[in-house]
């Protein structure tokens, strides 16, 4: 143990440890020795101290964290929060029922999810239930192929239901889809669709406001097949200059 002055300078703190044969301290959370300076003041031949060594950062940091005993958080407690669920790529449109009654449900099934426009005219309803013509179709297929819009763009909502094969309008019914869309503009085929669902409407008009949408009047279909396809698409030329884009 050496001379007894050998511990004059020794701190009161480990005064005791070292009576009791103390030569070495070890750095808290290391498996070897640290090397370190005696204390100061020691006699050759005493008991040398060895300081130990300040706390890194890591380790400071390892101990403020929550955990028992200052250890590290369980592989568990450390995980990422979840990600959000990818999205369906499923329009909220095409899934939420709007509460309509026959035959309208089944219309409003058939129509595109998430339309930007919406085309009608006073046969829809004959042709969305089973008693299509030939010629109206090949009509529309020539518009909607000239006009070129992405698939999906047009929602097609008749202003009047079949009901045992005869029409019957409902212009009322004709405002409740819409309302689910809300689209900024409604196509009209002919003045016997817009006297359904805007009977204010004044006769040989091409164009009504009404609130927030605007309903373009085009000629009738009965009168589009009489003519050639070239003429047909220059009816609807005035709809390729509308601004469709995401509200």
């Amino acid at each position: 143990m050496g001379s007894p002055a050998a511990r004059l300078n020794t701190p009161e703190h480990l005064r005791s440890l070292v009576d009791c044969g103390l030569e070495f301290l070890y750095a808290p959370g290391r498996a070897a020795p640290v090397a370190a300076e005696p204390v100061s003041g020691a006699a050759r031949g005493g008991a040398p101290l060895r300081r130990p060594t300040p706390p890194t950062a890591d380790n400071q940091w390892a101990a403020a964290r929550p955990g028992q005993g200052g250890q590290p958080l369980s592989t568990a407690s450390r995980q990422q929060p979840p990600r959000p669920a990818a999205p369906s790529g499923q329009s909220p449109s095409a899934t939420v029922n709007p509460g309509l009654p026959e035959p309208w449900a089944t219309y409003f099934s058939k129509a595109a999810p998430s339309p930007r426009i919406i085309w009608t005219y006073l046969e829809l309803g004959l042709d969305l239930s089973g008693h299509a013509d030939t010629r109206r179709s090949a009509v529309l297929r020539n518009l909607i192929t000239h006009l070129r819009w992405p698939r999906g763009t047009t929602a097609f909502w008749p202003v009047a239901a079949c009901h045992d094969g005869a029409l019957k309008p409902d212009g009322a019914m004709f405002w409740r889809g819409w309302e689910h869309w809300r689209t900024q503009h409604i196509v009209c085929f002919g003045h016997d669709a817009l006297g359904v669902i805007h009977p204010d409407a004044e006769q040989g008009c091409d164009k009504v406001f009404r609130e927030h949408v605007t309903i373009h009047v085009l000629p009738p279909l009965a009168e589009l097949m009489n003519r050639l396809p070239h003429e047909q698409q220059m009816a609807v030329d005035v709809l390729a200059a509308l601004r469709l884009g995401a509200d």
